[in-house]
């Protein structure tokens, strides 16, 4: 699957029925992931090193107040931007009991040039960390596709991954629906 036109949404239909009414737009992208499973490696704790001065956060909660509670996939690197900005795909079951030999399977398809797509509702959101450091989360949920998404990341490879963005959904300090959610798109 190469673009939206080759029955993705008829296939993902479903699933996207069952979300709540709103302004939907459909992005079909490549996401270098990896898997994270130790709260040191994860995003939410690690940003924290990367800020300009990070002795004042010394006295800030324990690091793992921060982690999601859940073994998770993220981009392997923050996106590019005037705000750091970092990527996480949240489960909606557990990684750790995946089906080891279907996870095996999608990994030698991808080795071998197919691109199975994972399907994940997406937003963005700005904040400002101890009031004072902007930071932007590029976070989205997946619906559906863990096994490919982990044969993606133990590859390797860019997975491919249909972001399902509502707009009603993305937050940050601009006006109008979605700018930080296309300004992020595009960095990628």
């Amino acid at each position: 699957m190469d673009d939206l036109g080759s029955g993705v949404l008829d296939a993902a239909a479903p699933l996207i029925a069952e979300l709540p009414t709103g302004h939907y737009r459909a992005h079909l992208t490549d996401l270098a992931l990896e898997q994270v499973t130790d709260p040191a490696a994860s995003w939410w704790v690690r940003r924290r090193e990367l800020r300009e001065d990070a002795e004042p956060y010394a006295t800030e909660a324990p690091l793992d107040d921060d982690w999601p509670g859940t073994a998770h996939f993220q981009l392997r690197d923050p996106v590019p931007g005037e705000t750091p900005t970092y990527g996480a795909l949240l489960p909606s079951q557990p990684l750790d009991a995946l089906d080891a030999a279907t996870v095996t399977r999608y990994a030698s398809a991808i080795t071998a040039g197919h691109r199975p797509a994972a399907l994940a509702l997406a937003w963005v959101e700005d904040i400002y960390a101890q009031a004072e450091y902007p930071e932007r989360f590029l976070a989205a949920a997946v619906l559906d596709g863990h096994h490919k998404l982990a044969a993606y990341a133990a590859a390797g490879v860019p997975a491919r991954v249909l972001l399902l963005s509502r707009a009603e959904d993305n937050w940050g300090p601009e006006t109008g629906w979605s700018k930080a959610f296309d300004e992020v798109l595009g960095q990628l």
